[in-house]
C-alpha cells in the first residue's frame, strides 16, 4: 500500500502543481450533516460533529462576547494550572485583531506546531493545544486537510473496488477572493498542497473516502488548528503556539462584515427594533406611586395604577408613631363677648400597620441612559429627587388673628400666613412603559408643565349664627409640585430570536467566568448589549441586541470517557464535545448559512492514566493452556494530560496534587470581592479596589498576581501588603487576571477576577 501511494503522489504530482493556483492559506467551514453526507462516504466517523459546508452556506457566530467557564469536575482533576491551560488557549483567540477585515494573512505563520521533548518522552497530551483546537471547530471551522477531497456519491458494480464510479467534490476554500470577488476551491492548505486517492472497502459501515496525500512527501502535513482532533498535531509531546494562516483564513471570511448572511440574532436574545410611528408619552407624579405602594397590596395597587406590571411582592409590619394636631376654636371664660380662640392640641399615637415591598417591572423613574445613538433606543427617565419644596399655607379669621393692639370692634379679622419647607420623601416623576413595548426611542421633549398639588389638612369652623355671631374659620393647606414631561417618542418592540439580513461581528472575544467550583459555586448572570448590523432595501440598520446570559456559553468539565465493556467496542476518547446549529436562516434548497447556538459543553477524559493490553501489543504466550497473556510489561501507554511548551520548564503531568492545595484552601479561606467581575473604571481617572480576606487564613496576608496571570490593566498595581489594587488606567479593555494570597501558615488561595476600563 505504501509503494503504491508514493507512486500515485508521483505520477499526479506533477500535473496537479502545474493546474492549480498556489495560495498559501484554505479553510473548511462545519455545519449540519448534509444529506450525502453518510457514514458509507465516511463522513459521520469518530465522534464527528458535522460535515464540511459549501461557501455561502457556513454557521457561525454572532455575538460578540462569550463566556466559558470551568466546573468542580475539571478544577478537582486539572487544578490551577489546568484552569490556566485553558485560559491560555482562548487568549490565543483573544489576541486577534478587533477587525478581522483588516488581518493581513501574509503575516500569519503557516506552521505553529512545535514538539516538547521531554513530553513527548513521556507521551504526554498537552491541554492547552487540545481546548484550541475545541474552540477553532467551535467557531465554525472544519478540517481542512481532511475535507480538502471529498466524496459526493458512490456507485459500486461488480467486482468491487474495479466497477465503481466516484463523484469527488472539494470542500476547502481560498480566502483570497477573485476578480469576481468570490471565493474558490483549493487543493492548498497552509501552503501545503494536497492529491488523493479513494480507498474503497467494499464491505461494511465505511465504505469509501478520498484520503488526502501530500504532494510532497517531506512537506509538512495537517498543520491547521482546526483539523487537530483528526491529526493536527503530534499527539505525544505536540503543541500549539497559536492559530496558523488557515485557521485565521477561515475566521476572517466568517466573521468579515462583507459577509452578509440572513440569521437569527439567539434564542437568548431580544432585538430592539424602532417603530417608525411618534406618539406621545407623558410622566405622572412619583410621590403619589411611591405613597399607595407603601400601604397597599400587589392587587390594589395594579387597581389603582392601570398598567403597572408588578414582579415580586411581599408584606411587613411596623410601629407607627402619629402625632396628629387638632385645631379648633373655642371661647375663654374671661373673654368679652363674641370672643373667640384658636386652640391646637397635639395628639401622640402609636398603631401597628402593614406596609408592602414591591419590585416594579415597567417604572421608569430613575436617570439612566440605554443607549446613546438615534437608531437605537433611548429609554427616556423620570426625574428623581429625595426631598421636595412643601408650601402650608394658612387661614385664620377669629378675633385671634386681629393685630395686638387694635381696637376691639367684635367683629373677626383675617390672617393669612405662608410657610416652606423641604420634606425628605421621594418626589419627582415617572413613566409606565405600555406591555406591549421594551423600551421607547426619544424623539423630542413636547411640552413641560408645572403641576401643583393641594391637599386640605385642618380644617376648623364656626358657622355664623350658631356659635356666634361670626363666621369664623381656622384652614392650613399644602401645597407641592412636579413637572410633567410630555415626549414625542416611537415604540420600541423586542423580538426573540430575529431573523434578519445580518453582517459579520469582525470580532469574537472570549471571558472567563467562575462556575460551580469549590471555589464559587454559582455563575453570575451576565447581560450583553450590542449592535448587530442588518440591511433593508441596500440601507443598513444597526440594531441594539440583547442577550442575557444564565449559564456559560463553553462549560469545560471533565469525566471518565473510556469505554464500558458489552458493546464490542475499546476506546478511550481524549474529549467529548457538543455544537448546536440554529437553522432558522438557511435558504431554500441548501445547508446553511446559519448561526452557532452558544450552550457547548468539552469534557476531558479524566480516566488517566491509562494503558493498553491487546491486539498490536506485545505479549507472551502462556505454555501451559496456550493462552495470550498480557501483563504490565507488554502495556502500551494510552493518554496522560500534561502542560508544556518550548521552554525547559518541566512539563506539568495530571493530575497535579499540588495546585489542589488552592481549591482545598478556599474551602476555608474567603477572599473578597466574592464576584469576579470588579467595579468597572475608566481611561485617566483614579481607580481602587482593595481585596481582603473575609474568613479563615491567619495574618499577616501577602498579595501578589501570580506569574502564570496575564498582566493588571495598564496604570493599575497591586499593593502586596494591603491589598490595595490602585492606580490610574491608560488603555482601554477587558482584563482577566489573577490574584493570589499567601498567609502566614503558608497557605494559599488564588482567584480569578475580571475588570472592564472604559474610554
Amino acid at each position: 500500500m505504501i509503494s503504491m501511494v508514493r507512486m500515485f503522489k508521483q505520477i499526479f504530482g506533477v500535473v496537479l502543481l502545474a493546474l492549480t493556483v498556489q495560495h498559501a492559506v484554505a479553510f473548511s467551514l462545519l455545519g449540519p450533516l448534509e444529506d450525502f453526507q453518510t457514514a458509507e462516504l465516511y463522513y459521520n466517523v469518530g465522534g464527528d460533529l458535522g460535515g464540511p459546508h459549501n461557501v455561502a452556506e457556513e454557521y457561525r457566530v454572532n455575538t460578540p462576547v462569550r463566556y466559558y467557564a470551568m466546573d468542580a469536575n475539571f478544577l478537582d482533576y486539572f487544578g490551577a494550572n489546568g484552569s490556566n491551560a485553558i485560559f491560555q488557549a482562548f487568549d490565543i483567540m483573544n489576541g486577534l485583531s478587533n477587525n478581522v477585515s483588516s488581518l493581513d494573512l501574509s503575516l500569519i505563520p503557516t506552521e505553529t506546531q512545535g514538539v516538547n521533548y521531554m513530553a513527548q518522552a513521556l507521551q504526554l497530551t498537552d491541554i492547552k493545544s487540545a481546548m484550541l483546537g475545541l474552540i477553532a471547530e467551535n467557531i465554525g471551522l472544519a478540517e481542512p486537510e481532511r475535507f480538502t477531497w471529498c466524496l459526493h456519491d458512490r456507485l459500486m458494480g461488480t467486482p468491487c473496488p474495479a466497477a465503481g464510479s466516484y463523484l469527488v467534490i472539494k470542500r476547502n476554500f481560498d480566502p483570497e477572493f477573485t476578480m469576481t470577488d468570490a471565493l474558490q476551491p483549493t487543493s492548498y492548505v497552509n501552503g501545503t498542497l494536497y492529491t488523493y486517492q479513494i480507498l474503497e472497502n467494499c464491505t461494511g459501515t465505511f465504505l469509501a473516502d478520498a484520503v488526502e496525500i501530500p504532494v510532497d512527501i517531506n512537506a509538512s502535513a495537517y498543520t491547521a488548528v482546526a483539523s487537530y482532533l483528526s491529526g493536527g498535531l503530534d499527539l505525544y509531546g505536540g503543541y500549539f503556539t497559536g492559530l496558523t494562516r488557515d485557521d485565521v483564513g477561515g475566521m476572517r471570511y466568517m466573521l468579515r462584515a462583507g459577509n452578509m448572511n440572513i440569521e437569527a440574532a439567539g434564542t437568548d436574545t431580544v432585538t430592539f427594533i424602532t417603530n417608525n410611528t411618534s406618539q406621545l408619552l407623558f410622566t405622572s407624579n412619583l410621590t403619589e406611586l411611591v405613597s399607595a405602594a407603601l400601604t397597599n397590596d400587589a392587587a390594589t395597587l395594579s387597581a389603582l395604577f392601570p398598567g403597572l406590571q408588578i414582579g415580586e411582592s411581599f408584606n411587613f409590619f411596623t410601629n407607627v408613631v402619629s402625632t396628629n394636631f387638632v385645631t379648633y376654636l373655642t371661647n375663654h371664660p374671661a373673654d368679652p363677648y363674641g370672643t373667640t380662640r384658636s386652640v391646637t392640641v397635639g395628639v401622640i399615637t402609636t398603631n401597628i400597620q402593614t406596609w408592602y415591598s414591591h419590585s416594579f417591572l415597567n417604572v421608569y423613574a430613575t436617570p439612566t441612559i440605554q443607549f446613546v445613538n438615534n437608531l437605537n433606543p433611548t429609554l427616556v427617565s423620570g426625574h428623581v429627587a429625595s426631598s421636595n419644596l412643601v408650601t402650608v399655607l394658612t387661614t385664620n379669621i377669629s378675633l385671634a388673628a386681629c393685630p395686638v393692639g387694635s381696637p376691639y370692634t367684635g367683629a373677626p379679622c383675617t390672617n393669612i400666613s405662608l410657610s416652606s419647607f423641604w420634606s425628605n420623601g421621594i418626589a419627582g416623576d415617572y413613566f409606565l412603559l405600555p406591555s406591549n413595548l421594551c423600551s421607547v426611542a426619544l424623539i423630542s421633549t413636547q411640552l413641560i408643565q408645572n403641576i401643583q398639588i393641594t391637599n386640605a389638612t385642618v380644617v376648623a369652623t364656626n358657622a355664623a349664627g350658631t356659635t356666634n355671631a361670626f363666621g369664623e374659620s381656622f384652614s392650613q393647606t399644602t401645597f407641592y409640585s412636579f413637572n410633567q414631561y410630555a415626549y414625542v417618542v416611537k415604540p420600541v418592540v423586542c423580538p426573540q430570536n430575529s431573523v434578519a439580513l445580518r453582517q459579520g461581528i469582525e470580532r469574537i472575544r472570549f471571558e472567563k467566568r467562575d462556575y460551580d467550583s469549590l471555589l464559587n459555586r454559582f455563575f453570575y448572570p451576565v447581560t450583553n448589549t450590542y449592535t448587530l448590523n442588518a440591511i433593508t432595501n441596500n440601507t443598513l440598520y444597526p440594531q441594539t441586541v440583547q442577550r442575557v446570559i444564565v449559564n456559560p456559553d463553553y462549560l469545560i468539565t471533565a469525566q471518565d470517557l473510556a469505554d464500558n465493556p458489552g458493546n464490542n467496542t475499546i476506546g478511550n476518547a481524549l474529549v467529548a464535545r457538543s455544537i448546536g446549529f440554529d437553522t432558522n436562516g438557511i435558504n431554500p434548497g441548501l445547508a446553511g448559512p446559519g448561526v452557532l447556538i452558544p450552550g457547548d459543553v468539552f469534557t476531558f477524559n479524566k480516566v488517566g492514566p491509562i494503558y493498553f493490553n491487546g491486539l498490536g501489543s506485545l505479549f507472551f504466550l502462556n505454555t501451559t493452556n496456550l493462552a495470550t497473556v498480557y501483563s504490565e510489561a507488554t502495556q502500551s501507554q494510552d493518554l496522560i494530560w500534561g502542560t508544556f511548551d518550548g521552554t525547559t520548564n518541566a512539563p506539568v503531568i495530571y493530575p497535579n496534587g499540588t495546585d489542589l492545595t488552592n481549591i482545598e484552601n478556599a474551602v476555608f479561606i474567603t477572599l473578597s470581592p466574592i464576584n469576579p467581575i470588579l467595579t468597572s473604571g475608566t481611561v485617566g481617572v483614579s481607580y481602587s479596589n482593595v481585596f481582603s480576606v473575609v474568613s479563615g487564613g491567619s495574618a499577616p496576608y501577602t498579595w501578589s498576581v501570580p506569574f502564570t496571570s496575564p498582566a493588571l490593566p495598564s496604570g493599575l498595581t497591586l499593593n502586596t501588603g494591603s491589598g490595595a489594587l490602585s492606580g490610574t488606567p491608560t488603555v482601554a479593555g477587558t482584563y482577566d487576571f489573577e490574584i493570589r494570597m499567601n498567609d502566614a501558615a503558608g497557605r494559599y488561595v488564588q482567584r480569578p477576577y475580571s475588570i472592564t476600563i472604559a474610554p
